[in-house]
């Protein structure tokens, strides 16, 4: 296999590592005077290390292995640690797979384990496969998760197409897809459906694993997801959910994101116990949006671990060791031991887990200075458009203002979303006439200035239009489009529809993207050519453009600290508990509709 992948181990591999390792033959590489973060023992040790061919031939003090030839890298003083292992990545939240595996190298994970749903929504069977088969030339190993539900209720057919059993089946056999998940349609697997039970089995067979999406689920619950062979799970908020989790069976896997950044409550609660099992937890940092990304990844998850009282030796297994061994790559990585590929991060401090220099496959990837960041990495040239993630097809029609006023024929209330948190909402039906909500000749208008937004999603062919109201929001937004969303629909919010529209009609004109107008003016826009869904800028443009967008969403009322999370999950039916779909207004769990969409044409 080619660079970057993660290799058999065959007989020619074995045999070079086993001479390099006596000094028959000499070594590529040699880290000469470090300290090294021993995760298998849980110490810190003195060490050097010897690279060939990509692979860790040696660790100890011997050197007869160095020649003429070796590169002598002198680290006296310096700490060495495995590189870091995101076990559970979402590589398409704005930024798209190589701007973020370019900015996470640099922050020292050398492997990601990554969720695919907007791929399989997005592409052919065949594109994805390729997709992954390329990025998996890079030095940073890029791994994957096979989604089993779309996350929206699976009536479109497209939907229906792309998740058939020999779909999936042919991802749960690729050796790139180490697992399935997350299961955030875990309810249909327990009521019986079958499709997602021989998914389940499938899996099992295939010695891979199954990760769930369970936020504040029972005891009960859990027990039936580890029944059905669920194997961890990311959505822990307490410590008694942390260690409901690991009593069970499955690897609890610790979250620090920008929606939810959970780590330092939950680690401050672990410390207190008489008992923790690390070892069978992991950190992650759940594809945050990216202004969250200029504090680092799993670089930052060590920091605050060690902030937060854990052993700094423990902070390093929890993203090294631990999931190389859940994942059954432990042979391959999460540590510095002979015959793992040799990712290498030179630290200045146990306690400064952000590197100074990165080794991907033993070749320098980034070099780290108090004045500058040098990156290393060579990417492979992506033709987009060719794998399905073009930008959105224009289209001359555009709603009229009226289109964008909920249509209320009967009834003195109107079923409100109200937005508790960046993502789950709650129903509250409000009285018409009252608190800033007027109809007008049968549709519903809001005042200006009033905690009320409009809420509109259009299917990307102009053809549906679902109407709403959201408060909570902002008081002080003209608009805001964004083809940015679970469904990749055309999400309007906003209290002045002329400017939803100018807003609409922007994004359109950029094939794909989230535009914000105030003032009758553009005040911020974020083109994604992706698909409508990513950006093809690198990290640092992009981490600056939604800066900007979350400091004006603030400026105007937003009370919350992940809108990004807002726009993607507000017509997403795994949360509770009414969304905006192309079905109308829909009540999560009982997937009822109480407010149904309409067809959209010109005739108003």
């Amino acid at each position: 296999m080619g660079r970057g992948r993660i290799r058999l181990w065959d007989y020619q591999i074995m045999s070079n590592l086993v001479d390099a390792s006596q000094g028959v033959k000499t070594a590529d590489l040699y880290f000469n005077g470090a300290d090294i973060v021993d995760v298998y023992s849980g110490m810190l040790r003195k060490a050097n290390i010897a690279v060939f061919n990509q692979r860790i031939a040696y660790v100890g003090l011997s050197d007869k292995m160095i020649g003429p030839n070796t590169q002598i890298i002198e680290v006296s003083g310096k700490v060495l640690a495995p590189g870091y292992i995101e076990p559970h990545g979402h590589p398409f939240q704005l930024y798209n797979p190589v701007s973020y595996a370019k900015h996470i190298l640099d922050h020292g994970t050398t492997c990601s384990v990554n969720d695919n749903l907007l791929f399989i929504k997005t592409m052919t069977i065949d594109d994805l496969v390729n997709l992954v088969e390329l990025l998996a030339t890079l030095p940073i190993k890029m791994l994957w998760s096979a989604r089993l539900d779309p996350q929206t209720f699976a009536d479109d057919k497209n939907d229906q197409d792309k998740f058939n059993y020999q779909n999936i089946r042919r991802l749960i056999d690729h050796p790139y897809f180490l697992q399935v998940g997350e299961l955030t349609d875990w309810p249909s697997l327990l009521s019986g459906n079958k499709k997602m039970r021989r998914w389940m089995v499938d899996t099992m067979h295939s010695g891979k694993k199954a990760e769930g999406h369970a936020p504040a689920a029972s005891q009960n619950t859990l027990n039936c997801l580890a029944a059905a062979g669920v194997t961890a799970c990311h959505e822990s908020i307490t410590t008694e959910e942390v260690q409901r989790r690991i009593e069970l069976g499955l690897y609890a896997t610790l979250r620090n994101s920008s929606l939810r950044p959970d780590l330092p409550t939950l680690l401050h609660g672990l410390c207190k116990q008489k008992h923790v099992s690390w070892e069978r937890m992991m950190m992650t940092i759940d594809g945050p949006a990216p202004s969250f990304m200029n504090y680092g990844a799993a670089d930052y998850l060590v920091k605050i671990a060690i902030q937060n009282g854990v052993r700094p030796i423990t902070a390093y297994q929890m993203v090294t060791r631990n999931p190389a061994v859940y994942y059954g790559l432990d042979q391959e990585m999460g540590g510095i031991a002979p015959g793992r590929i040799a990712d290498i991060l030179v630290l200045s401090d146990l306690k400064e887990p952000t590197p100074e220099q990165v080794y991907a496959d033993g070749l320098l990837m980034t070099k780290r200075t108090a004045r500058k960041v040098e990156g290393y990495l060579t990417t492979p040239a992506i033709e987009w458009s060719k794998i399905g993630l073009h930008p959105l097809p224009e289209s001359d029609f555009i709603p009229s203002y009226r289109q964008l006023l909920p249509l209320i024929e009967n009834g003195d209330t109107f079923p409100v979303m109200d937005l508790i948190n960046p993502v789950i909402t709650r129903k509250k039906d409000l009285t018409i006439g009252t608190g800033g909500l007027i109809n007008q000749k049968n549709r519903l208008q809001i005042e200006l200035g009033s905690e009320f937004c409009y809420a509109v999603l259009i299917n990307r062919e102009y053809t549906r239009i679902a109407n709403g109201i959201v408060r909570g929001f902002a008081q002080h937004l003209d608009a805001l489009a964004s083809s940015y969303n679970i469904t990749m629909d055309l999400l309007l919010i906003g209290q002045n529809p002329t400017a939803m529209i100018l807003a609409l009609n922007r994004v359109r004109e950029m094939g794909g993207g989230i535009v914000l107008v105030m003032g009758g003016k553009i005040a911020i826009e974020i083109p994604l050519p992706l698909g409508g869904m990513m950006s093809d800028k690198d990290m640092p443009k992009l981490i600056h453009e939604t800066m900007v967008l979350e400091n004006i969403l603030q400026q105007s009322g937003y009370p919350y600290h992940d809108p990004i999370h807002t726009l993607l999950f507000l017509p997403s039916t795994h949360l509770p508990e009414i969304r905006l779909t192309l079905d109308g207004l829909v009540m999560v769990k009982e997937r009822r509709v109480i407010h149904p969409s309409q067809t959209l044409n010109d005739n108003l």
